[in-house]
């Protein structure tokens, strides 16, 4: 067993590993250009959740895909993602 110091640093290995493949793959999910925000991980249900927010051209996209609608665009996503160990442990 390692010390504390090296599992917490394992830990945030893990998680800056499981941010940056969400800000990679979230904006796949959509049609339409958005920005990837704040990423957090939630150690309490082990989980990261991600706020998604359409960029300055989603509104352009949007209204192009639906023959020129008036599309506006205030809000955000916020999506939350359960982490499973797959080491069985």
């Amino acid at each position: 067993m390692g010390t504390l110091n090296e599992e917490m640093a394992d830990v945030r290995s893990d998680v800056d590993g499981v941010r940056a493949q969400l800000r990679e793959e979230v904006p796949e999910f959509f049609e339409f250009d958005v920005a990837v925000g704040n990423i957090t991980y939630n150690a309490n249900s082990n989980s990261v959740s991600v706020t998604v927010e359409p960029s300055s051209r989603a509104r352009e996209q949007l209204s192009e895909a639906l023959g020129g609608v008036n599309v506006k665009t205030d809000g955000k996503l916020e999506f939350e993602f359960r982490l499973v160990n797959s080491e069985g442990d």
